[in-house]
């Protein structure tokens, strides 16, 4: 289920490419099944099956980018389609410009969540080619206009010996396409690998793109990919040492599987924005009300029948704190000597007083904000959130933190 984003220029050849990319990985897969004896072993368990996804039809021409809505829509359309073949057995070609670099972070997205890999080949025709391109296209729309019988062949990839039928951009438009471009680049990690096929190639580079995308060396491309003495001595003449270090080592990174082996697949590692949150328990909420709720009015009860601060200290057994037990708790609220004889008052439970109601339901309401904030983001348990009956100690924690920092907030 791997997926192939087409990119660049309007008018730059990106249906012929797709075309053909698609020819060149169906004749690839029959290569890599007729071999029988390979330095490779033959890694894929069946064969995929390959889809080029338009993103232009009768009903969303090329001018559906004079509006943003209209774009939106068609965008809407094409991503429905490539998410529709986008299967384990398939490989999605998706034909169109993908000029918008957010797009194409979201198909890289796409692609992650659904746990396979993604690679962005760039058409790279010149801007003067593609307006020439353009200018042929309007050329034989005018001639068929004038006689439907005729079919004039443009210079669109003539050395390919193809006849061009695409429909023609507005001149215009075109140039606004050609200005809003965004290239992709090796810096973005949603634009990796990126794979170039310049204007006058006659093919793109099928080996290396189909060994990105399935791991697999192709059976044709195991050769070791070693300049010869002659070739680096010459190369070394007519260039400095890094560049040549360059050129001897570019494909070698394709080619060569990991540890002598034929395949290195490739590791799809989710992240935050493809990680399907975990369902939280819809209780969650209602059980830190109950369960705080529950210790404040244990501390409550315990202020109620030992109102004074002094007497509370004096009936402790150690005189270093004032120790309140809570029930599903295993630790107690404890509340140092030094901060419960430092109130404005000394009765614990009155105005101002270490165990004041208000101060205790603001403190309850601060640690229920901050663990709502947690649910909220759709982590459940088996994330490191807290159960049920995790919640007194945590709160009680809290609350033993609080105090024993004498914080007022």
């Amino acid at each position: 289920m791997p997926l192939v984003l087409l990119t660049g220029y309007p008018c730059s050849g990106l249906t012929y490419r797709a075309n053909q990319l698609a020819a060149l990985l169906e004749t690839a897969q029959d290569e890599l099944f007729a071999a029988t004896e390979s330095a490779s072993p033959v890694t894929l368990k069946s064969r995929f099956k390959v889809h080029v996804v338009p993103s232009h039809d009768s009903s969303h021409p090329r001018t559906v980018y004079d509006h943003a809505r209209t774009e939106k829509e068609a965008r809407g359309v094409a991503y429905a389609r490539a998410k529709r073949v986008l299967t384990r057995d398939s490989i999605v070609i998706l034909d169109g410009m993908n000029y918008i670099k957010g797009w194409r972070y979201q198909l890289w997205c796409e692609a992650k969540a659904a746990g396979t890999s993604c690679c962005v080949v760039h058409v790279g025709t010149p801007v003067d080619q593609c307006v020439a391109n353009n200018d042929a296209r309007l050329q034989r729309q005018a001639s068929e206009q004038g006689k439907e019988s005729e079919t004039t062949p443009s210079p669109l990839l003539n050395t390919r010996k193809s006849v061009d039928n695409e429909d023609p951009y507005p001149p215009e438009l075109l140039n606004n396409l050609i200005f809003r471009y965004e290239e992709p680049s090796t810096h973005s990690r949603w634009d990796k690998p990126l794979f170039t096929v310049p204007w006058a190639d006659e093919t793109p580079p099928v080996a290396d793109i189909f060994h990105a995308l399935t791991g697999v060396i192709l059976p044709s491309a195991q050769e070791p990919s070693i300049t010869p003495m002659t070739d680096l001595t010459s190369s070394l003449s007519a260039a400095s040492l890094s560049s040549a270090a360059s050129v001897t080592t570019t494909r070698t990174s394709f080619t060569r599987g990991g540890s002598g082996s034929g395949t290195s697949k490739p590791r799809i590692v989710p992240h935050q924005a493809t990680i399907q949150a975990v369902a939280t328990d819809h209780g969650a909420l209602y059980a830190m009300e109950k369960k705080t709720s529950a210790v404040v009015t244990a501390i409550r009860s315990f202020t109620q029948a030992t109102p004074s601060a002094e007497v509370a200290l004096a009936q402790s057994k150690d005189g270093k704190g004032i120790s309140v037990a809570v029930p599903e708790a295993s630790i107690p609220v404890f509340v140092p000597a030094h901060v419960a004889t430092t109130g404005t008052t000394d009765e614990l439970a009155g105005p101002g007083g270490v165990l004041a109601l208000p101060r205790l339901q603001r403190l309850r309401r601060q640690w229920i904000s901050l663990n709502r904030v947690y649910i909220g983001h759709g982590h459940g348990v088996g994330q490191g959130g807290l159960a049920a009956d995790q919640i007194p100690d945590a709160f009680v924690r809290f609350l033993n933190s609080t105090f024993g920092g004498d914080d007022d907030s």
